[in-house]
């Protein structure tokens, strides 16, 4: 079992896809109840789609500690079914530069509830405090599983 404390994030990059028949309001509030990440931390950018409808981008950096709790928050509150698919394709989770991605659905987070997702999700980068052996830290992140 890996200690909170053999957890070393520079920061996550939050990004949110809110599209014309969201609620922007609401998948905000949401954010901020579930994963505790205000609705101030949200930069915003307007973009269009194939047919002319509005979507809007939503975009957040928390730093160090706050990474950290995020990371901590998600992979506890994970059902067993998401963390088994997490451990036994973590490899599919984790880049080169041992940053990993987990994308969680968007309508789960708004009923109060995380769960991994592939489509119409929040996408969520974690990146490590840079070490010598980045292999560390995967296995300080896979030990968050257990």
């Amino acid at each position: 079992m890996v200690l909170e404390d053999d957890i070393r994030l520079s920061s996550a990059e939050i990004n949110v896809v809110v599209h014309a028949t969201e609620n922007e309001y609401k998948i905000l509030q949401s954010i901020n109840n579930v994963l505790l990440i205000t609705p101030e931390k949200f930069s915003h950018s307007v973009s269009e789609g194939h047919w002319g409808n509005r979507i809007l981008l939503l975009t957040a950096t928390v730093d160090g500690q706050s990474a950290k709790d995020l990371i901590v928050k998600i992979m506890s509150s994970l059902n067993s079914n998401d963390k088994y698919l997490l451990s036994t394709l973590f490899d599919k989770y984790v880049d080169w530069k041992g940053n990993i991605y987990i994308r969680l659905d968007k309508q789960r987070i708004c009923n109060g509830k995380i769960s991994l997702s592939e489509s119409d999700s929040i996408r969520i980068r974690f990146r490590p405090v840079r070490r010598y052996k980045p292999s560390s830290n995967l296995q300080n992140y896979r030990g968050l599983l257990t």
